[in-house]
């Protein structure tokens, strides 16, 4: 398998990892712009490279990611309650919108959550702080969220009581960091949300056999 296809099935993983859980339904929906630094041991932010960054779209039961990776942006689109999703990206010459498959399984004892005194603010926003156990890692770090916001637009630490403003993940043998640093509430187009028509659809299993091939 060259690079190239290595580098795309393992960004597509760590897309979903960080994008496919399914979240309870609480807080407060949200409708504007989220920006997140993304970091790691390997990949320390640098203000003027893209791949450092992840830009988050919401409309209340809306959700669209933008990923930027050494082989170009990777978008996710997610209808929330309908569980249907698609990642866009250009394969070689084509334009293609992958279809994805929620998981469904309960995951919730994934992680242990305590409280823990005190907040933080991040991109102006107000953030408590909360202790997160990896259960299965035997690691706990502490993390941010806002309170009143649901954490289903970003979805990569089920059962989270509110929207993770800075959150890791464990993905590959490698910790990675995302840190919120912008927020921005306001209207954003329906129009983000939807599937362009020059996208040729495809299932996971017929993207996977094209990557191994």
């Amino acid at each position: 398998m060259t690079q190239i296809k290595y580098v795309a099935i393992a960004m597509i993983s760590l897309l979903l990892i960080v994008s496919c859980g399914v979240q309870k339904e609480s807080n407060t929906p949200f409708e504007g712009k989220l920006v997140y630094s993304v970091s790691s041991v390997e990949n320390n932010p640098n203000d003027a490279d893209s791949i450092n960054y992840q830009v988050v779209y919401a409309k209340d039961s809306l959700l669209r990611i933008e990923s930027f990776t050494p082989i170009g942006k990777q978008i996710y689109i997610k209808h929330i309650p309908k569980e249907r999703a698609y990642i866009l990206m250009d394969l070689y010459e084509k334009k293609v919108a992958i279809q994805t498959i929620t998981d469904t399984i309960d995951r919730s004892d994934k992680y242990s959550f305590k409280s823990k005194m005190g907040s933080k603010t991040f991109a102006g926003k107000k953030a408590k702080n909360i202790a997160v156990t990896f259960n299965e890692l035997d690691t706990t770090i502490v993390m941010n969220y806002i309170e009143d916001i649901s954490p289903q637009y970003t979805e990569a630490i089920e059962g989270i009581p509110g929207l993770p403003v800075k959150y890791s993940v464990y993905s590959k043998g490698l910790w990675i960091t995302y840190e919120l640093i912008s927020f921005e509430e306001r209207e954003i187009s329906k129009d983000k949300f939807g599937i362009p028509s020059d996208h040729e659809i495809m299932t996971l299993d017929e993207f996977m056999k094209i990557m191994q091939n």
